[in-house]
């Protein structure tokens, strides 16, 4: 495998590539339109006179050498050297911008302190420790130079100042800005380095939290299976023997011992999506098809319940490349949902319909409504919506599942309710 597919597992690694990546498309962006501006201006700025010919040369160089790192990048370099590089050579670019701007006068000065913040977020405080150094070297050699008349000074905001004769200034123009640049690459650096420890703690929590929950929920399965089975063979053995109180006190458990598979099926379903280990199978779907056989699994239940299912479905709609069982599920879901909270002589509708470039599902029923306050937040996790005596009867994670699972299509999840007038819930799966 070459450098630049060698997967980077490293957490500090990634951010840090990303973080790179960024300042690299930051910065050439920004030189880029610099360029423009400064190539379309005339051969010395009106304010500030200052030689725009050398400056758009200087301008394309940084782009060019951010273009090159994004390569770098791309081509799997050792990203903490590329940091440092970049760091190191932006400083000198700064450097060159700040003597072709006036010098001591500049105003573009005030780019190291944006190069010391930058370090600090990439390398920490000892990288923003030696940009600040290599920044006050430069900037104390091109005072140096300016002074002996190595290089000349542009004069700027019309004012025409000689270098040698400003002496004992020009120490005071660099220790005034030494001080200050030091000061906030200490600082910084401090700073970021307690974030990136705190993000690092919190990293570890979580995923020390998460791996005790994968284990508890995976470990109460097979107690729990264990449990309906004696159930179930304890209504099987002792039916006739049993009193109604008693029947009822054994169906009782079994319904809560239903809700507990189904919650720790959920639960781990949920969980697999968000750390990506629930994979997708695509296949060719017909998704008229899966609705009648989501909508046929549950007729009966819907006919206990006293409610009608309809199905407005386009049959010439083609074939949908999808995960056939996820989808299904949150088909199934999106049933179950409605029938739970919708109350006997009630109706439940599904749809179907194409849109230019994507399929669209929809679950429609004539129950009680979802409240405003929770229809923003009805798919986070454990969120229920408390407004009738059936909403008990949910685990809460069920609308969570459906939207993860449709998101990993690319596709989305919405729902639109009024209360006391029912709730469509609807996603849309994206169409090749």
């Amino acid at each position: 495998m070459s450098p630049a597919q060698a997967p980077v597992s490293d957490p500090k690694t990634t951010t840090l590539i990303q973080d790179l990546r960024s300042v690299f498309i930051a910065v050439g962006i920004l030189t880029a339109g610099l360029s423009v501006l400064i190539f379309a201006a005339s051969e010395r700025s009106i304010a500030l006179q200052i030689p725009s010919r050398p400056l758009t040369g200087l301008a394309f160089g940084t782009l060019l050498f951010s273009l090159g790192g994004l390569l770098a990048l791309e081509r799997g370099w050792p990203v903490r050297v590329l940091a440092w590089v970049a760091m190191i050579v932006y400083t000198v670019l700064v450097t060159l911008v700040v003597q072709l701007t006036g010098g001591p006068m500049s105003p573009t000065v005030a780019l190291y302190l944006l190069l010391v913040v930058g370090a600090a977020f990439l390398l920490g405080r000892k990288g923003a420790m030696g940009v600040g150094i290599v920044s006050a070297l430069g900037y104390g050699l091109m005072l140096l130079l300016l002074y002996a008349g190595r290089i000349p000074l542009v004069p700027i905001w019309g004012l025409e100042v000689n270098a040698p004769e400003l002496g004992a200034l020009l120490l005071v123009n660099w220790v005034t800005l030494c001080i200050p640049m030091l000061v906030t690459a200490v600082l910084a650096g401090t700073v970021t380095e307690r974030l990136h420890r705190s993000n690092q703690e919190l990293r570890e929590s979580e995923r020390l939290r998460q791996n005790l929950t994968d284990m508890l929920v995976h470990d109460l399965r097979n107690p729990i299976t264990s449990l309906m089975g004696v159930l179930d063979l304890l209504g099987m053995t002792l039916g006739e023997h049993l009193t109604a109180a008693h029947q009822q006190l054994l169906s009782n458990a079994r319904h809560s011992g239903h809700t507990l598979i189904t919650l720790v099926s959920e639960m781990l379903d949920v969980s697999k999506m968000e750390a990506g280990k629930l994979q997708l199978v695509q296949e060719s779907v017909r998704l008229d098809v899966l609705l009648q056989e989501s909508v046929a699994a549950v007729a009966g239940l819907a006919e206990l319940e006293g409610l009608g299912l309809q199905i407005e479905a386009d049959v010439e709609l083609p074939p949908v490349s999808c995960d056939r069982h996820l989808v299904g599920r949150v088909i199934s879901n999106l049933l179950s949902n409605a029938i739970k909270h919708t109350p006997a002589g009630g109706t439940i509708t599904l749809k179907l319909e194409r849109r230019p470039v994507e399929v669209i599902v929809s679950v429609a029923d004539t129950g009680s409504g979802i409240p405003e306050e929770y229809l923003g937040r009805i798919f986070e996790k454990f969120t229920q919506a408390e407004n009738d005596a059936r909403a008990h009867r949910g685990t809460g994670l069920g609308l969570t599942f459906c939207k993860m699972a449709v998101e990993a299509h690319g596709g989305r999840i919405w729902a639109q309710s009024e209360v006391g007038a029912g709730s469509t819930f609807s996603f849309a799966l994206p169409v090749q």
